[in-house]
């Protein structure tokens, strides 16, 4: 529900970048579609430098033997650099205005619109008439991926894997029986476990040092998917008689989550502090500290983290993975994130280069992708004679399987499963991920952007979270719920709706 940061910055000289990229475009475009008898896309003998710009802690490059056998294969050289994703939106326009763009970019931590603006203007390379060079690469990556936030018969950007359903929901099995208490299945069940587990000692302290679960606000995609959910409300548009419709006008459920989260707050099962979180591992960090018995974890990280911490504040903690509650109308919803996450090419580039860049990536998901994900033999890992696998000390030193993932990415979810860890451990988790997939949060709005919510949409949404936040925490009366909803609608949202089921009516006209 949480939309990323709509910051959207344009100056005069940034409109006039982008005038020339779409000139440019036209004439890239030409070059790969109507040259093809002539153009040897395989060809590496010339020696092309490739600038990548992305997000996350820096990757050590110089002595990487990652990096220099992928240079070596394809014949370039890599210009990395990194940027915090906090601001990633304003950094990549700045870059824009100054005519600096880099070869390739991530994106995902920027607006929607931006995208949008951006390949209507002509500064992304339209890489869908190269794919039939790179058919693995096509066919490794969903169509749908492929096609979200793009105008139709366009691929501007290659997708960028995001497991849409990634975190699964823990409890701890040791408080459980001390309490003697089961496995909660249905919303109400899980109130009374979450109720005895703030109240009742599970911990045998003697201390009121415990709380039942924590939130990262009201509407964060990363942790609401449980609660709002499953009462109903949308992740964030619901179609409905073929009108899609926002949770923010969903009022019949958001008294009822609105009324459990109140609830939970007087009763003092609800962490006091949800309203200051503000990413997931906040309220994840009140279950390693032993203070939250249930919370969201991460399947490919749990072993080495949240089953790690808990047993330094207890030895015999234990944890339990468990289907998300079922809430009245029997809906069960796991966080769901969104999935047009995607790297960019510059449309300056022109086709050899971008061709060089879609042939690394395709590398990636075929003869490279074991090598970015263990890394090389004897210097990353090596093999006993039983058979067995063991990490060695540079595979966290030249991080492979973060090149393989921050960088290029392949299209797996398995991806953070290394042969060390063993069969077990990557059975396991492909059996987790397949599990949660059965509770998706669907958000039935392919993708439109809306004028009004682009200008306006995140005051909106904070002056409406602000109101049921302070219903929540008892500051207001739960007549309020209402109040917010047509406060939310009257100031810009009806605007929205209209806007983004006008252009729902298009989308759907243009597919059929």
């Amino acid at each position: 529900m949480k939309k990323y940061t709509l910051f959207f910055f344009v100056s005069v000289l940034l409109i006039g970048f982008l005038a020339a990229c779409n000139n440019e475009n036209t004439q890239n475009s030409n070059v790969a579609g109507e040259s093809n008898e002539e153009f040897e896309p395989f060809n590496f003998d010339e020696h092309m430098t490739i600038s990548m710009l992305t997000t996350g802690t820096p990757i050590e490059y110089e002595d990487n033997p990652i990096f220099e056998l992928i240079e070596e294969k394809f014949n370039v050289t890599f210009d990395m650099q990194y940027y915090d994703r906090d601001d990633f939106d304003s950094y990549v326009n700045t870059l824009a205005a100054s005519n600096n763009l880099p070869d390739i970019w991530r994106f995902g931590y920027n607006d929607p619109q931006m995208y949008s603006n951006w390949a209507e203007k002509g500064v992304y390379y339209d890489v869908k008439p190269l794919l039939e060079y790179h058919p693995d690469l096509e066919a490794s990556i969903p169509t749908s991926a492929w096609e979200v936030l793009n105008p139709v018969d366009h691929f501007y950007g290659i997708p960028e894997y995001r497991l849409a359903t990634r975190n699964m929901l823990a409890i701890r099995q040791d408080w459980l029986d001390n309490l003697d208490l089961e496995v909660p299945d249905t919303i109400e069940d899980f109130y009374k476990v979450a109720y005895a587990f703030a109240h009742d000692d599970p911990n045998g302290t003697g201390k009121k040092d415990t709380i039942g679960f924590s939130a990262i606000g009201l509407f964060s995609d990363e942790g609401t998917a449980w609660r709002g959910g499953a009462f109903g409300l949308a992740r964030a548009w619901k179609e409905f008689d073929g009108e899609l419709v926002p949770y923010q006008a969903q009022l019949k459920e958001l008294e009822d989550y609105i009324g459990f989260m109140r609830k939970a707050y007087e009763d003092d099962v609800l962490d006091k502090d949800f309203m200051l979180h503000t990413d997931w591992r906040d309220a994840n960090t009140r279950l390693s500290d032993g203070v939250a018995g249930i919370e969201y974890v991460n399947p490919n990280s749990v072993h080495r983290k949240e089953e790690v911490d808990i047993k330094e504040h207890d030895p015999d903690a234990e944890l339990t993975y468990i289907d998300p509650p079922a809430g009245p109308s029997g809906e069960r919803t796991t966080p769901t994130r969104p999935g047009y996450f995607k790297k960019v090419i510059n449309s300056n580039v022109g086709a050899a280069k971008a061709h060089r860049i879609l042939a690394i990536l395709e590398w990636n998901v075929t003869e490279g992708y074991e090598i970015t994900r263990h890394g090389l033999e004897d210097i990353h890992y090596t093999i006993h004679d039983d058979g067995t696998v063991e990490e060695l000390d540079a595979w966290e030193e030249h991080q492979p399987a973060d090149i393989g993932t921050a960088l290029l990415r392949a299209w797996n979810p398995l991806h953070r499963s290394y042969w060390w860890l063993g069969d077990e451990f990557e059975e396991t988790l492909g059996e987790r991920y397949e599990w949660l997939e059965e509770f998706t949060w669907e958000d039935d709005n392919p993708g439109l952007i809306s004028d009004t919510d682009i200008k306006i949409g995140a005051q909106l949404d904070a002056e409406f979270e602000q109101i049921l936040t302070e219903v929540v925490v008892g500051q207001r009366e739960m007549e309020d719920v209402e109040l917010a909803v047509n406060t939310w609608k009257e100031n810009g949202g009806n605007d929205i709706i209209e806007e983004i089921n006008d252009a729902y009516s298009q989308y759907k006209e243009e597919r059929n």
